[in-house]
């Protein structure tokens, strides 16, 4: 009986939890290739948006996350927040993705331009294997 005075603080705070943040967006997809690889247990996934604007010019990064893959095999899942408020109109965004091998070194890497789908779309990243 004494909790119950705190049913309502409580529901109100789990209603604030779940606001997003204004502007949050998030991507999600998976990253995969083709060829019957095994990754090394300790490879890395970097999926990155950038603005690919300008042809002159670095693309700029908007968001980028790093998946340790642990043993995990493709497709390997992905979940990418970025602000939406630093996506304007008229230009362009594209999701690339690339896979490191334990040392560092460039193992897959997309090849394609993929365009930044409209906010609770998903994306299938294919990738090729990087020549040494």
């Amino acid at each position: 009986m004494r909790l119950l005075p705190l049913v309502p603080t409580l529901a109100g705070l789990a209603a604030c939890a779940a606001v997003p943040e204004p502007g949050a967006a998030t991507l999600t997809g998976t990253v995969t290739y083709r060829e019957r690889v095994a990754l090394p247990p300790d490879s890395r996934v970097i999926v990155t948006i950038s603005d690919v604007s300008l042809a002159d010019a670095p693309a700029a990064t908007i968001a980028q996350n790093q998946i340790v893959t642990a043993g995990q095999q493709v497709p390997i899942s992905f979940a990418l927040s970025y602000d939406r408020t630093r996506i304007e109109p008229g230009r362009s965004y594209a999701v690339s993705a690339r896979i490191l091998d334990g040392r560092g070194r460039l193992a897959w890497i997309s090849d394609t331009r993929n365009p930044l789908p409209p906010p609770g779309q998903s994306i299938e990243l294919w990738l090729v294997q990087a020549r040494r």
